[in-house]
C-alpha cells in the first residue's frame, strides 16, 4: 500500500472517530451528563450511547448481542437514494397506491402557506377551514420531521375551532395555515377502542420493523412494539416531551408482552412489570391487538412488493376496520429494536446488519 492510501485511510479514520466522539458527546450531555467517566469510556469505546446501555441493560456478559448505535447509523442510508422518498410523509400514498386502503386521505400540501390539492374529491375553491368544519377533525404534520414534532390536530366542535386543544378564531387559524410551510393535511385517523380506552388524547400506534432477507429475498417482521401517550400529549413517540410507553409485542399472537420502555420526567427506563397507562389506570400488558394476524400478512404483502426497499419501520394505527400506515421511517431509532433482547441474536438480523 503506497504512504498516499494509508494516510489516507489513516485521516477517514481520525474523521469517523471524531464524527462519533461528537454525536456521543451531544447525546451525553442532553440526557446522562451525571455519569461516571469510566462508564462513558466504555461505551464510548464500545459504540454505545449511554441512553441504550442503560435501557437495554447492556453489559460486557451480553455486549456481543447487541449491535452498537455507531456501526447502526453508519449503515444509513440502508435504502440508499429512496430513503429520502420514504421519509418525506408527502410521499406515502405513492409508495402504497396499490394498496390505497391502508393509508390516510391525503387532502393538501402547504407550500409556504399556499394550499395544494391533493385529492380530487375537494373542490378546488374549498380551504382548509371549510374542510375541516366538513371532517371536523384533521391532522397537520411536516413532510419530513421525527418524534412527532410539528403535529398539529385541528378540530371543528361546539362550533369553534381547536388545535392541540387550544380554541383559536378563524382569523388566527387562517394566519396560522399561512406560517406553515412544507406541510401536509390529511384525515386524522381515529384509533380502535381498545387503545382510545387506554389514551384518548394521542393516537396510539403500533411501530412494525420489516427486513428483507437476503436469502429468501423476502420481507419479515423480527420485532414489534405499542407506543402510548400520556399527559394529554398529542403524540405518543417516547422521543418527544418528558413522558411515554413503549410495550414489545408478541409477533406470532400479537399479545402486548410486559417488557416496555417508559419515559418519566424526560428520563427512559426499562421495565419488566405488569404495565398500567399512568393516566387512565387501564392495564397495557396482555391486550391482544385485534385482527392481529390479518394485518401483518397484508404489510408483508405490501412489502414484498416494494422490491426497491430492504429495511423500513412501519407506524400503524388499529381502527375499527382494518389498519392505517401513517408513516414509514427509513432508519427505525435502534434502542426499540433491542429493547427486549440483542438484534444480533437473530441469525437473519446477524446477517442483515453485520453481513454474515
Amino acid at each position: 500500500m503506497s504512504n498516499f492510501l494509508i494516510i489516507t485511510k489513516t485521516l477517514n479514520t481520525l474523521v469517523l472517530h471524531l464524527e462519533w466522539l461528537l454525536k456521543f458527546s451531544k447525546t451525553n450531555i442532553k440526557k446522562n451528563r451525571n455519569e461516571n467517566l469510566k462508564k462513558q469510556f466504555w461505551a464510548f469505546h464500545h459504540g454505545f450511547y449511554l441512553e441504550t446501555i442503560k435501557v437495554c441493560g447492556i453489559q460486557n456478559e451480553n455486549i456481543q448481542e447487541y449491535l452498537s448505535d455507531k456501526s447502526y447509523e453508519k449503515l444509513h442510508p440502508i435504502n440508499k437514494e429512496f430513503s429520502k422518498i420514504i421519509d418525506n410523509k408527502l410521499f406515502l400514498p405513492f409508495l402504497l397506491k396499490d394498496s390505497p386502503e391502508i393509508v390516510p386521505k391525503y387532502y393538501y400540501l402547504i407550500d409556504y402557506g399556499r394550499l395544494i390539492n391533493l385529492n380530487p374529491d375537494i373542490l378546488n375553491e374549498q380551504d382548509l377551514i371549510d374542510l375541516c368544519k366538513k371532517m371536523n377533525s384533521l391532522a397537520l404534520k411536516p413532510c419530513s420531521s421525527s418524534s412527532g414534532d410539528g403535529f398539529y390536530r385541528l378540530e371543528w366542535k361546539n362550533n369553534s375551532f381547536f388545535l392541540n386543544n387550544n380554541i383559536i378564531t378563524e382569523s388566527e387559524l387562517g394566519s396560522f395555515i399561512k406560517s406553515l410551510n412544507n406541510y401536509i393535511v390529511t384525515e386524522y385517523v381515529v384509533q380502535n377502542k381498545y387503545a382510545a380506552e387506554i389514551n384518548k388524547s394521542s393516537v396510539n400506534t403500533i411501530r412494525i420493523i420489516c427486513v428483507r432477507d437476503s436469502i429468501t429475498n423476502k420481507f419479515f417482521i423480527p420485532i414489534s412494539f405499542h407506543r402510548f401517550g400520556v399527559e394529554g400529549k398529542f403524540v405518543d413517540n417516547i422521543g418527544a416531551g418528558e413522558g411515554g410507553i413503549a410495550s414489545c409485542i408478541d409477533i406470532m399472537t400479537g399479545k402486548i408482552k410486559n417488557i416496555s420502555c417508559i419515559k418519566e420526567n424526560g428520563q427512559l427506563n426499562r421495565s419488566t412489570k405488569v404495565i398500567k397507562h399512568p393516566d387512565s389506570k387501564k392495564q397495557i400488558t396482555d391486550i391482544i391487538i385485534p385482527n392481529w394476524r390479518p394485518m401483518i400478512n397484508k404489510v408483508l404483502e405490501v412489502m414484498n412488493h416494494l422490491s426497491f426497499l430492504k429495511y423500513v419501520g412501519l407506524d400503524i394505527v388499529i381502527t375499527d376496520n382494518g389498519f392505517k400506515v401513517i408513516e414509514i421511517n427509513s432508519l427505525p431509532t435502534l434502542m426499540g429494536l433491542q429493547l427486549e433482547k440483542g438484534i444480533l441474536k437473530d441469525e437473519r438480523l446477524k446477517r442483515f446488519f453485520l453481513g454474515n
